[in-house]
């Protein structure tokens, strides 16, 4: 026990937990998940349903729900935001149906 825990143990104050780790089956997904977001073409598309405009996310054959209703203006901004995470992050955090 390091002497900061002991420390923290006479003064009656609990040490935190230790770290949790990722199992390598999520880590294993996680790179999976990475890899495929590089290989598959990926599109933000925004369509006009009854008036209303929506925006989803397209990966290949997999897409996202749909986002919405927004105003034409809305679902553009959207578009644009949608586009430039996915150019820095990938779609590894976008959930697909």
């Amino acid at each position: 026990m390091s002497i900061v825990q002991q420390e923290l143990n006479t003064n009656g104050l609990r040490t935190a937990a230790p770290a949790q780790h990722y199992s390598k089956i999520v880590e294993f997904a996680k790179e999976v998940a990475r890899k495929a977001s590089d290989e598959t073409p990926t599109s933000v598309e925004i369509f006009s349903d009854s008036g209303h405009w929506y925006c989803r996310v397209r990966r290949g054959d997999e897409k996202t729900r749909p986002m919405g209703p927004y105003t034409k203006q809305q679902a553009e901004r959207i578009q644009e935001v949608r586009r430039m995470l996915i150019a820095k992050r990938g779609t590894a955090r976008i959930m697909f149906e």
